[in-house]
């Protein structure tokens, strides 16, 4: 018995010897990390260890010295949860992250770093669909700012900072539609994502969700005019800018020239508060669905106009009395004459 103790000890020191030898050939930053990581990872696992310790030199080749720390200490903690998960975790490698942009990098382990807090399968899930993401966007500048907000999330949210990554395909396949244009649409839609992050954490998630049917059909003058304007609104909070951008996309769609006759009915009607002010918001589309269908277009922004003008007025006062109006205004107009509808 004594004799397989002795080589079992024997073979781990050979074992762990060459590993060592292995991490001497890294340049010097890369190395003393890997050492100190290597032994932090020994704490909870000497098998963890050494998946790390065999997967450092392909590794090294793509990470950097920090970002091997970072690695590192993702795949400690996985292991603390569970020594299995932490092990794959290294025998698995990195070679997915050279589709991250270096700058990029630190993101990706905050992110699920912070997600490891709310379920390991979350972070590992996250971990493999950002390179995927990355391909998706094809652009690196916006997926980093897309990382960064997810980032900012995952501060407040770790769930709803995977939502939202899980919610990026779809708006970046949006976003590629506007062209040459791409660009200036990208950069107002992630300033309106970094502003509702900052004022509601995890409802961005549900901003990511809405954004491609707001955006859809618009032009990239109208893209930037909405989310601009939809920043606006996160004064009366998260839900009304939802409410706002959902249905202000739809406005731009069917009567662009108005749309800022609307938005300045709605500054009157938030004065009586966020419920009078939604239900005003939701009744929008129906109210431009069916007022376009009075007139020729010209004739029927004009109507348009003079409603909205009309209803401001009424708010004045009295916004349930407005609100009422306004329902009733486009199934009215079917009936009487403006004038009479005045």
């Amino acid at each position: 018995m004594a004799e397989t103790e002795n080589d079992l000890s024997t073979s781990k020191k050979q074992t762990f010897t060459g590993l060592a030898r292995r991490l001497g050939k890294l340049p010097n930053d890369k190395k003393i990390v890997s050492l100190e990581m290597s032994a932090s990872l020994a704490g909870v696992s000497l098998r963890v260890s050494r998946e790390f310790v065999e997967a450092v030199p392909k590794a090294a080749k793509i990470l950097s010295a920090d970002d091997i720390r970072n690695w590192a200490e993702m795949g400690r903690r996985l292991a603390m949860a569970n020594a299995d998960l932490g092990a794959k975790f290294f025998t698995d490698g990195v070679n997915d992250l050279k589709k991250i942009p270096e700058k990029a990098r630190p993101l990706v382990f905050q992110i699920c770093t912070r997600q490891l807090v709310l379920s390991s399968l979350i972070a590992l899930e996250t971990f493999n669909l950002i390179p995927t993401l990355a391909k998706k966007i094809g652009d690196d500048k916006l997926f980093t700012d897309i990382l960064q907000l997810a980032s900012e999330i995952a501060n407040r949210s770790a769930k709803h900072s995977a939502d939202f990554l899980q919610k990026t395909p779809r708006l970046a396949e949006t976003l590629k539609n506007f062209g040459d244009d791409k660009q200036k649409v990208a950069k107002s839609v992630v300033a309106l994502a970094s502003h509702f992050a900052n004022r509601t954490g995890g409802m961005t998630a549900d901003l990511w969700q809405i954004l491609p049917d707001a955006l859809e059909k618009l032009t990239a003058e109208q893209a930037v005019r909405l989310t601009t304007k939809a920043s606006e609104f996160l004064e009366f909070g998260g839900s009304v800018t939802l409410h706002f951008t959902s249905a202000g996309g739809d406005a731009l769609r069917r009567a662009g020239d108005v749309f800022d006759d609307w938005r300045e009915v709605l500054l009157v009607i938030a004065r009586s508060g966020n419920a009078i002010l939604i239900s005003f918001i939701r009744s929008s589309p129906k109210f431009f669905a069916q007022i376009v269908t009075l007139r020729q277009k010209h004739e029927a922004v004009e109507m348009a106009r003079k409603v909205l003008q009309l209803i401001k007025e009424i708010a004045e006062t009295d916004a349930e009395s407005a609100l009422a109006a306004f329902r009733s205004s486009a199934t009215a107009l079917r009936k009487v004459s403006l004038a009479q509808f005045e």
